[in-house]
């Protein structure tokens, strides 16, 4: 009678053990089939909504803001509503000249927290590093993307418009090296000549209409500011470019084919502007 009640007390936590062991593995699959049922990009798509709702873009301080925009138009001579602010992030400057040291000076060894400003002006930039109240701002001359215009020196400049001139262009340089000068009266004739031209052969007279005349006496108006005597130079090194010297009755700004694309936008849309009335005199 002993062996028999241990034999069935035995096979009860034999039972018990075998059963225990099922409902383990059944609740591992039903969580298998859970786990399966997510969708396949749950664990891609997770991390990235987690980082969009913990990032937060700290807003630039308007002190900032404005120190960055008075340097410009207090060195570039630029209103401050033409120009936009396209980037800012805070930053850590490694030494007291906000890491954009000037020749020959000596900078404290010192953490400067503060700011990293991009400023544009159609596609002319300027990138600045400026503490964190923005009493202390310096700019990134080296930048590729930022141009700055330099002063013609009086003896280079070309005299005044006559009376009944609109405008002109003197072209130089190139691989050939021949130098033309191309006016636009008052009457819609545009006359082209070439400078050196003993016999004046390669004069040329076109015309284009009243209504464009005075079309393109708006584009230039509005882009006065623009001339002031200032030359866009080329960047160092480079070579058998175009020099254009261009004149209206405000005064005179000088560019190069390689400097095109980075003038004031008021500037290109001048030299737009005169580029198609060069394109469709007739």
């Amino acid at each position: 009678m002993l062996q028999t009640n241990l034999n069935a007390k035995q096979a009860r936590i034999f039972t018990a053990v075998m059963l225990s062991g099922i409902l383990s593995v059944s609740s591992g699959f039903i969580l298998m089939q859970n786990a399966t049922a997510l969708p396949i990009n749950f664990l891609a798509e997770t991390p990235k909504e987690v980082v969009k709702q913990n990032v937060k873009l700290e807003p630039l301080p308007r002190a900032v803001a404005n120190a960055v925009l008075q340097d410009i138009n207090r060195r570039d001579g630029i209103a401050t509503k033409k120009l936009k602010i396209i980037d800012s992030i805070r930053k850590t400057w490694r030494n007291g000249c906000l890491e954009l040291q000037r020749p020959d000076e000596l900078c404290t060894q010192a953490l400067v927290p503060g700011w990293r400003v991009v400023v544009a002006r159609g596609q002319q930039k300027w990138v600045y590093h400026t503490n964190e109240t923005g009493s202390v701002v310096r700019r990134k001359e080296n930048d590729s993307s930022t141009l700055r215009p330099v002063p013609i020196p009086a003896s280079e400049l070309p005299p005044p418009l006559d009376r009944n001139v609109v405008f002109r262009q003197i072209s130089s340089g190139g691989f050939i090296g021949r130098t033309y000068e191309t006016v636009l009266l008052n009457d819609g004739r545009l006359i082209r000549v070439r400078i050196g031209d003993a016999n004046d052969s390669e004069r040329s007279v076109r015309r284009v209409t009243s209504a464009q005349v005075r079309q393109f006496q708006r584009v230039i108006n509005r882009a006065q500011r623009e001339f002031q005597n200032l030359s866009y130079p080329a960047s160092r090194g480079a070579a058998d470019y175009i020099t254009y010297t261009l004149t209206s009755r405000k005064g005179t700004v000088q560019y190069n084919d390689i400097s095109q694309n980075n003038l004031p936008q008021d500037l290109q849309t001048a030299v737009k502007a005169w580029k198609q009335i060069v394109s469709t005199a007739r």
